[in-house]
């Protein structure tokens, strides 16, 4: 019997897309370590890995997802699944949510907002599958895809375009961003269609709805908002997808609330705003893209434009984080034009200071400083508590964007002074931010040779650290042995790596 290995067909379609690209076969290897680092996961492919799939075979579908998203990155064009040559199947592997889990297109893109809200919080459901694996990468392309078909006989603008100044509008690709649902949702059937399409749809109770119930919504969304800030996304994920369920079902019939539903859809929205929150601390990127989606789609519905500008600067500050600064900058614009001249005070500061921590990194000095000075008249005039739970804004956190932008421009001393000032007007209880703070300080500090003052930000880190569950908290911890080596014959470099190995060996560091 002839082996396995040699009944493969050549993978003539991978071949001549990664010549098109021009990547060797070790460079498409590290751009998909690349990209798989943007979900959480840590891939360890090498050309060998490439080769093998030249020949034919296939690894498992969320690695054929993130092949695709990196090959369209790289051409500038969709490239999808069934285009790599591998079937379209992925190969064979384990359904990650079981028999309710959805195909690699997941969520399907003919299912509403609420529905694929529902959909969103089944990662989030319960203990066994806090460390499934993201279903689908970050995509680029959900930022620039227009919102849904045109009338009948008309035609769709080229290249994703929604507006008369470019892609997507204002400020070039992703500026108007369409807040799609979570693959770039086209087109929405009737109502009476969608239930047939609802993934895991499940008949909705009709029930009376009333001012408790929308301020029950509220006061659900301060509370996990406050935890998230206090002791990371970790502890509060199941709960949180557990209450958004459950509104989300009780929100799926259209006649449903009365009255009272567009207050619980933009309270739905927020709420969406804060799971993707918690995927995004986790550094499952995938899931928390969709999430804010859903959240700015779910504003729209509810008559909420101030909640689709948060939306938008919460898309442009994970796309910061991920390195896609063009990207961030055209949704930090669109955040900022799309904001109804009402909005509260400190929601606006939050929304310009997202400008000018985009533009900073975009390189324009002018455009950010006159940004951030926009965040400070906004911030002389908000609300002493800071807000709502979603855009609420307090001086700690502005001072903290102030570093970030100061940063961005090459001033490190700069950038010291703010997070020093951000950490002294930080709430002590606020133990997540306070951490994330410390390690980024920590990190200026070194950049600038201060060794003791770094280390000794780290240790305050590392102790607050132990009391949160926080992903990007756990990323940060992991940077300090490579970037504290060069130092490591110094006392101060030694106490520091004992402590962070100590943690990491015990289970306090989480």
């Amino acid at each position: 019997m002839r082996s396995a290995s040699r009944t493969r067909t050549p993978n003539d379609a991978l071949r001549a897309l990664l010549e098109e690209s021009g990547w060797t076969q070790a460079a498409f290897a590290r751009a998909l370590a690349r990209l798989g680092a943007e979900t959480g996961a840590h891939l360890h492919y090498d050309r060998t890995s490439v080769a093998h799939w030249l020949r034919g075979s296939r690894p498992g579908p969320a690695v054929q997802r993130l092949m695709a998203e990196a090959l369209s990155r790289r051409l500038r064009r969709p490239v999808t699944v069934a285009d790599l040559g591998m079937g379209g199947t992925g190969g064979p592997g384990r359904r990650p949510y079981g028999r309710t889990a959805a195909p690699p297109d997941w969520p399907d893109p003919r299912v509403r907002a609420l529905d694929t809200l529902a959909a969103l919080t089944a990662p989030a459901a319960g203990p066994s599958r806090a460390h499934a694996k993201t279903p689908a990468p970050y995509r680029l392309t959900l930022l620039t895809e227009p919102k849904s078909v045109p009338p009948e006989g008309k035609s769709v603008p080229p290249e994703g375009r929604t507006g008369p100044k470019g892609p997507a509008g204002p400020g070039g690709p992703a500026g108007n961003a369409a807040l799609t649902g979570p693959e770039g949702v086209r087109g929405r059937p009737a109502p009476a269609q969608r239930a047939e399409h609802a993934q895991g749809a499940q008949p909705t109770e009709r029930a009376d709805c009333g001012p408790a119930d929308v301020a029950s919504v509220r006061a659900h969304a301060y509370f996990f908002a406050e935890q998230a800030d206090r002791r990371g996304g970790g502890h509060i994920r199941a709960p949180l997808a557990a209450y958004v369920s459950g509104l989300a079902r009780r929100l799926r019939d259209p006649e449903a609330a009365g009255p009272y539903r567009g207050e619980l859809l933009s309270g739905a929205a927020r709420l969406s705003y804060l799971l993707a929150r918690v995927y995004a601390d986790e550094q499952r990127h995938g899931l928390a893209q969709r999430a804010f989606l859903t959240s700015g789609e779910l504003a729209e519905e509810a008559g909420d434009p101030a909640g689709s500008a948060l939306a938008r600067r919460a898309l442009s500050t994970q796309a910061h984080e991920l390195g896609h600064h063009r990207h961030s900058l055209a949704l930090a614009e669109a955040a900022c034009e799309t904001a109804p001249p009402d909005t509260e005070p400190s929601a606006r500061a939050f929304l310009y200071a997202g400008l000018a921590v985009a533009a900073a990194d975009g390189g324009g000095r002018a455009d950010a400083l006159a940004a951030l000075r926009r965040a400070e008249q906004s911030m002389a005039h908000a609300d002493a508590l800071g807000g709502g739970p979603v855009g609420g804004y307090q001086e700690a956190a502005l001072q903290y964007q102030t570093g970030q932008v100061r940063a961005g421009l090459g001033d490190r001393s700069g950038a010291i002074r703010e997070l020093r000032a951000s950490l002294r007007s930080r709430p002590v209880d606020e133990r997540r931010a306070r951490a994330l703070s410390h390690a980024e300080l920590a990190e200026l500090l070194l950049s600038c040779g201060r060794l003791e003052e770094a280390c000794a930000s780290w240790e305050v880190f590392l102790e607050d650290c132990s009391m949160v569950r926080s992903g990007r908290a756990r990323r940060a911890r992991a940077r300090i042995p490579v970037l504290i080596r060069p130092y490591r014959r110094e006392e101060c470099a030694q106490a520091l790596m004992a402590r962070s190995g100590a943690l990491a060996g015990n289970g306090g560091f989480q």
